[in-house]
Protein backbone atom coordinates (compact mmCIF):
# COMPACT_ATOMS: atom_id res chain seq x y z
CA UNK A 1 0.00 0.00 0.00
CA UNK A 2 1.11 3.18 -1.02
CA UNK A 3 0.54 5.00 2.62
CA UNK A 4 1.45 8.48 1.85
CA UNK A 5 -1.08 8.38 -1.39
CA UNK A 6 -3.66 6.79 0.93
CA UNK A 7 -3.63 9.17 3.58
CA UNK A 8 -3.85 12.36 1.21
CA UNK A 9 -6.80 10.95 -0.46
CA UNK A 10 -8.44 9.69 2.82
CA UNK A 11 -7.89 13.26 4.31
CA UNK A 12 -9.59 14.59 0.97
CA UNK A 13 -12.90 12.39 1.74
CA UNK A 14 -12.65 13.27 5.55
CA UNK A 15 -12.38 17.58 4.16
CA UNK A 16 -15.54 16.58 2.18
CA UNK A 17 -17.37 14.90 4.37
CA UNK A 18 -17.78 17.37 7.24
CA UNK A 19 -21.61 19.14 7.43
CA UNK A 20 -22.46 16.08 5.60
CA UNK A 21 -23.94 12.77 6.84
CA UNK A 22 -22.53 11.80 9.95
CA UNK A 23 -21.92 8.06 8.95
CA UNK A 24 -20.20 9.18 6.29
CA UNK A 25 -18.07 11.35 8.45
CA UNK A 26 -17.75 8.37 11.16
CA UNK A 27 -16.35 5.81 8.27
CA UNK A 28 -13.71 8.23 6.75
CA UNK A 29 -12.67 8.70 10.47
CA UNK A 30 -12.13 5.23 10.88
CA UNK A 31 -10.29 4.67 7.45
CA UNK A 32 -7.99 7.40 8.14
CA UNK A 33 -6.95 6.10 11.88
CA UNK A 34 -6.43 2.53 10.76
CA UNK A 35 -3.80 4.05 8.42
CA UNK A 36 -2.17 6.65 10.71
CA UNK A 37 -1.86 3.70 13.41
CA UNK A 38 0.21 1.21 10.76
CA UNK A 39 2.75 4.64 10.33
CA UNK A 40 2.98 5.22 14.15
CA UNK A 41 1.83 2.61 16.76
CA UNK A 42 1.53 5.41 19.47
CA UNK A 43 -0.33 7.60 17.33
CA UNK A 44 -3.10 9.36 19.54
CA UNK A 45 -5.38 11.38 17.41
CA UNK A 46 -5.64 14.48 14.96
CA UNK A 47 -6.89 17.61 14.68
CA UNK A 48 -8.22 18.48 11.30
CA UNK A 49 -8.85 22.26 10.97
CA UNK A 50 -10.86 23.97 7.45
CA UNK A 51 -10.83 27.44 7.10
CA UNK A 52 -14.56 28.21 5.08
CA UNK A 53 -15.24 31.87 4.59
CA UNK A 54 -12.45 32.89 6.76
CA UNK A 55 -14.05 30.68 9.93
CA UNK A 56 -12.21 27.97 11.48
CA UNK A 57 -14.04 24.60 11.57
CA UNK A 58 -11.96 22.11 13.64
CA UNK A 59 -12.78 17.97 13.90
CA UNK A 60 -10.66 16.86 16.73
CA UNK A 61 -10.43 13.10 16.95
CA UNK A 62 -8.66 11.49 19.70
CA UNK A 63 -8.35 7.80 21.04
CA UNK A 64 -10.33 6.86 24.18
CA UNK A 65 -7.93 6.24 27.24
CA UNK A 66 -4.49 7.65 25.92
CA UNK A 67 -3.40 9.94 28.36
CA UNK A 68 0.19 9.68 28.37
CA UNK A 69 1.90 12.44 27.10
CA UNK A 70 1.57 13.99 23.72
CA UNK A 71 5.55 13.77 22.33
CA UNK A 72 5.64 14.61 18.74
CA UNK A 73 2.97 16.38 15.61
CA UNK A 74 2.94 16.24 12.37
CA UNK A 75 1.13 19.57 10.77
CA UNK A 76 0.26 19.34 6.87
CA UNK A 77 -1.25 22.24 5.20
CA UNK A 78 -3.98 21.02 3.58
CA UNK A 79 -3.43 23.30 0.48
CA UNK A 80 -0.52 20.77 -0.56
CA UNK A 81 -3.35 18.40 -1.19
CA UNK A 82 -5.95 20.72 -2.23
CA UNK A 83 -4.81 24.16 -3.99
CA UNK A 84 -8.62 25.10 -3.23
CA UNK A 85 -8.49 25.38 0.15
CA UNK A 86 -7.73 28.35 2.34
CA UNK A 87 -4.19 28.42 2.92
CA UNK A 88 -4.48 28.31 6.55
CA UNK A 89 -6.73 24.73 6.71
CA UNK A 90 -4.38 22.06 8.10
CA UNK A 91 -4.16 18.79 9.74
CA UNK A 92 -1.62 18.42 12.27
CA UNK A 93 -1.48 14.17 13.83
CA UNK A 94 0.05 13.42 17.54
CA UNK A 95 1.45 10.98 18.85
CA UNK A 96 3.08 9.63 21.68
CA UNK A 97 6.59 8.55 20.80
CA UNK A 98 8.58 11.36 19.78
CA UNK A 99 10.23 10.86 16.45
CA UNK A 100 7.41 9.05 15.41
CA UNK A 101 6.14 10.87 12.38
CA UNK A 102 10.13 11.48 11.05
CA UNK A 103 9.43 8.83 8.36
CA UNK A 104 5.73 9.45 7.16
CA UNK A 105 6.92 13.29 6.83
CA UNK A 106 9.66 11.95 4.50
CA UNK A 107 7.45 10.15 3.00
CA UNK A 108 4.07 12.62 2.26
CA UNK A 109 7.07 15.11 1.56
CA UNK A 110 8.11 13.09 -1.14
CA UNK A 111 4.92 12.22 -2.20
CA UNK A 112 3.74 16.01 -2.57
CA UNK A 113 6.81 16.68 -4.63
CA UNK A 114 9.66 17.28 -2.54
CA UNK A 115 7.88 20.02 0.00
CA UNK A 116 10.14 21.05 2.62
CA UNK A 117 10.10 19.40 5.87
CA UNK A 118 10.82 21.73 8.83
CA UNK A 119 11.33 20.50 12.42
CA UNK A 120 10.02 22.87 15.19
CA UNK A 121 10.77 23.02 19.01
CA UNK A 122 7.49 22.44 21.48
CA UNK A 123 8.27 25.64 22.77
CA UNK A 124 7.72 27.86 19.71
CA UNK A 125 4.05 28.88 18.95
CA UNK A 126 3.03 28.35 15.47
CA UNK A 127 0.02 26.97 15.46
CA UNK A 128 -1.44 30.63 13.88
CA UNK A 129 0.76 30.79 11.27
CA UNK A 130 0.88 29.16 7.25
CA UNK A 131 4.44 29.23 6.48
CA UNK A 132 5.61 29.04 2.76
CA UNK A 133 8.55 28.14 1.28
CA UNK A 134 9.89 29.61 -1.84
CA UNK A 135 7.03 32.28 -1.69
CA UNK A 136 4.63 29.61 -2.79
CA UNK A 137 4.18 25.92 -0.89
CA UNK A 138 4.08 25.00 2.78
CA UNK A 139 6.14 23.82 4.84
CA UNK A 140 5.48 19.92 6.38
CA UNK A 141 6.01 20.99 10.16
CA UNK A 142 7.32 18.44 13.10
CA UNK A 143 6.53 19.50 16.66
CA UNK A 144 4.87 22.78 15.99
CA UNK A 145 1.71 21.89 17.68
CA UNK A 146 2.70 20.40 21.08
CA UNK A 147 0.90 20.65 23.18
CA UNK A 148 -2.52 20.05 21.24
CA UNK A 149 -4.61 23.02 21.51
CA UNK A 150 -7.32 20.48 22.98
CA UNK A 151 -7.24 17.31 23.55
CA UNK A 152 -10.74 16.70 23.20
CA UNK A 153 -12.74 14.57 20.52
CA UNK A 154 -15.78 16.89 18.33
CA UNK A 155 -16.38 19.09 16.12
CA UNK A 156 -16.53 22.93 17.09
CA UNK A 157 -17.20 25.78 14.00
CA UNK A 158 -19.67 24.26 12.21
CA UNK A 159 -22.66 25.86 13.93
CA UNK A 160 -20.92 29.81 13.71
CA UNK A 161 -20.18 29.02 10.37
CA UNK A 162 -23.64 28.17 9.49
CA UNK A 163 -24.63 31.28 11.01
CA UNK A 164 -22.13 33.86 9.17
CA UNK A 165 -23.22 31.52 5.40
CA UNK A 166 -26.97 32.52 6.19
CA UNK A 167 -26.13 36.06 6.97
CA UNK A 168 -24.07 36.72 3.71
CA UNK A 169 -26.87 34.83 1.93
CA UNK A 170 -28.67 38.07 3.24
CA UNK A 171 -26.77 40.39 2.19
CA UNK A 172 -26.45 39.07 -1.30
CA UNK A 173 -30.09 39.05 -1.35
CA UNK A 174 -30.53 42.58 -0.62
CA UNK A 175 -27.88 43.11 -3.29
CA UNK A 176 -24.13 42.96 -2.70
CA UNK A 177 -22.09 40.39 -4.39
CA UNK A 178 -20.68 38.13 -2.31
CA UNK A 179 -17.08 39.31 -1.67
CA UNK A 180 -19.00 42.71 -0.50
CA UNK A 181 -21.12 40.49 1.73
CA UNK A 182 -17.90 38.87 3.35
CA UNK A 183 -16.25 42.44 3.65
CA UNK A 184 -19.28 44.15 4.78
CA UNK A 185 -20.31 41.58 7.50
CA UNK A 186 -16.77 41.32 8.79
CA UNK A 187 -16.22 45.09 8.92
CA UNK A 188 -19.77 46.11 11.01
CA UNK A 189 -18.89 43.18 13.31
CA UNK A 190 -15.17 44.53 13.72
CA UNK A 191 -17.21 48.26 14.61
CA UNK A 192 -19.40 46.55 17.01
CA UNK A 193 -16.51 44.96 18.42
CA UNK A 194 -17.50 40.99 18.58
CA UNK A 195 -17.17 37.80 16.00
CA UNK A 196 -18.40 37.81 12.77
CA UNK A 197 -21.04 35.19 13.97
CA UNK A 198 -22.12 37.10 16.50
CA UNK A 199 -22.60 39.91 14.61
CA UNK A 200 -24.47 37.90 11.97
CA UNK A 201 -26.75 36.29 14.28
CA UNK A 202 -28.04 39.74 15.51
CA UNK A 203 -28.42 40.48 11.64
CA UNK A 204 -30.64 37.28 10.99
CA UNK A 205 -32.66 38.43 14.20
CA UNK A 206 -33.61 41.65 12.76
Amino acid sequence: MDLPATLVAHLQDLAASIGQDDQDLDDTLSVLTAALRLTAATYCGFQLTLVLNQWPVMLSAFADGHDAPVGTSLRLPLVLVSPLVDPASRVVFFAVTPGAFTDLAADLSHALGGVRVEQQTPATDHRETTRRVDGQRSAIELDADIPPVARKSGLTGLVELTVINRAIGMLVDQGHDLDQAHQLLRRDAAVAGVDPHVYARRMLRR
